[in-house]
């Protein structure tokens, strides 16, 4: 299963991000552990706790913020797996209690692999509590909007049904079960993600993504005689929804004409026919 875009969002990792520092100083403040279960911990820290523990909240900010900068803003090649997603968060954690180890072993004289068993450990049983509070409230609201897609969708379905236009078409699952149906006219694109298909539709003025559970191959008959045509072995495209085809020096694209739309690539098997069905419509 795919992570929502929700995930992408940089004010909610930001929030996390500087949430996180600020939790760990409040928790080492308040419970005050002697970290005297770490062997050669005590000798050198109490004396200059107060002064060592913002060094590591701050080192730890730009550790996992730097994480989250790449994770919201480097395009990747694919939407990343709910398990993807998990192990990030993981890498993200051990990078960041290796770097909180070198600072450690200056502070305390210590060999870094010395300290490293005992350094991961805590900053992993420290951080493990925001980290899920964050997973939870994301999945929340990510079910959150989900809900309200799919009580969207499900008027969309009843609308279809009752005026059953010639001009609707239904996307059906890879059972066959219709899951949206909508006017040909307000569909963008089509993008292949793996076992499900993102259809972009136009809905008054905003673009939803809706994930459907099928292949674009199994939905791509369904689109061909509704102005659909495949431009891309990942993407079919709405004809009547192309402003220009451009060629740049990194290929050549649909700019569509539809605010907040991105560009749609054309590749060079599907370049001739698209074109050619483009100038005649």
């Amino acid at each position: 299963m795919r992570i929502s875009e929700l995930y992408y969002q940089f004010k909610p990792n930001l929030v996390f991000c500087l949430a996180l520092p600020v939790y760990v100083i409040l928790f080492v403040t308040i419970f005050s552990p002697s970290l005297s279960f770490y062997d050669g911990w005590s000798q050198g820290w109490d004396n200059s706790a107060s002064l060592c523990l913002p060094i590591m909240a701050a080192i730890e900010l730009v550790t996992v913020l730097l994480s989250r900068c790449i994770l919201c803003f480097v395009p990747f090649s694919h939407t990343l797996s709910k398990t993807e997603y998990f192990i990030w968060m993981l890498f993200e954690m051990i990078i960041t209690s290796l770097f909180l180890d070198l600072f450690l072993s200056i502070l305390l004289h210590r060999p870094y692999f010395d300290l490293l068993p005992s350094a991961m450990l805590s900053y992993l049983c420290l951080n493990a509590i925001p980290y899920v509070i964050f997973l939870m409230a994301m999945i929340l609201k990510d079910l959150s909007i989900q809900l309200s897609e799919v009580e969207h969708q499900l008027v969309e379905i009843r609308k279809g049904v009752e005026r059953n236009d010639a001009g609707m078409i239904r996307f059906n699952d890879e059972k066959g079960n219709t899951k949206l149906v909508v006017s040909v006219d307000r569909v963008v694109s089509l993008e292949s993600a793996g076992n499900y298909v993102n259809i972009l539709y136009d809905d008054g003025g905003k673009l939803i993504r809706y994930s459907l559970r099928n292949t674009l191959k199994g939905v791509e008959k369904m689109c061909s005689s509704n102005g659909l045509v495949r431009c891309h072995r990942s993407y079919l495209v709405n004809l009547s929804k192309i402003k220009i085809i451009r060629r740049t020096s990194e290929g050549v694209y649909a700019e569509m004409d539809v605010p907040n739309a991105n560009n749609i690539p054309v590749s060079k098997t599907y370049a001739p026919e698209l074109l050619r069905l483009f100038s005649e419509s």
